[in-house]
């Protein structure tokens, strides 16, 4: 799928333009795809409804922009934690190498962990989304093997993710604090792998 409609010319219609991304990129985060529609994202950008069809070509159109404001998003979490690992001499990274996979691969903490998993798992019904997060995962996968190989643990970001990724559904589960499982698996995962 190419580019989207023309970049507007206008800093307002920019402007408009941008907060019905961010709209359906928030529905999208938070209930999945099928509720990004236009008259949804009119009403969460407090735009027209006509402003979506003129802006946008159709809705999934709309919905691979949100896809990939969303995997940006969390590359850039990600590579600000690689930042921090980078920033560290190798014995303290391998010292807060759980702490920073943690926040690499798990949402902030402002945002609810099942309606981010939900969200996840409801992408495949859009393949336009599921494009998005597959090519943003390149970006996501590069800042994890960043703070790994400064903390010198022969892991792969796709083993990380396995291991955050089941413990926080667990944990969703079974009423726990997502973080504190998913640090607390990965913690005895990397022990063995640094052993």
């Amino acid at each position: 799928m190419g580019e989207s409609s023309q970049t507007p010319k206008s800093l307002k219609a920019q402007i408009t333009r941008a907060s019905l991304v961010l709209a359906a990129a928030a529905l999208l985060r938070e209930e999945g795809p099928s509720a990004v529609t236009y008259r949804r994202v009119a009403k969460w950008a407090g735009a027209a409804s006509s402003s979506v069809g003129y802006y946008f070509n159709s809705v999934t159109e709309l919905l691979h922009e949100a896809g990939q404001h969303n995997i940006q998003m969390w590359a850039q979490r990600a590579e600000r934690a690689a930042d921090g690992a980078e920033a560290m001499t190798p014995e303290e990274c391998r010292e807060n190498c759980v702490d920073l996979l943690v926040k690499a691969c798990l949402p902030e903490e402002s945002t609810v962990p099942s309606a981010h998993y939900a969200q996840l798992i409801a992408a495949a019904e859009s393949e336009v989304v599921t494009k998005a997060y597959q090519k943003g995962r390149q970006a996501l996968d590069a800042a994890v093997k960043r703070i790994l190989d400064r903390a010198g643990v022969p892991m792969s970001p796709r083993l990380v993710y396995a291991i955050v990724d089941g413990a926080a559904v667990a944990a969703i589960s079974e009423g726990y604090d997502v973080h504190d499982n998913a640090a607390t698996l990965l913690a005895e995962v990397a022990e063995g792998y640094c052993s």
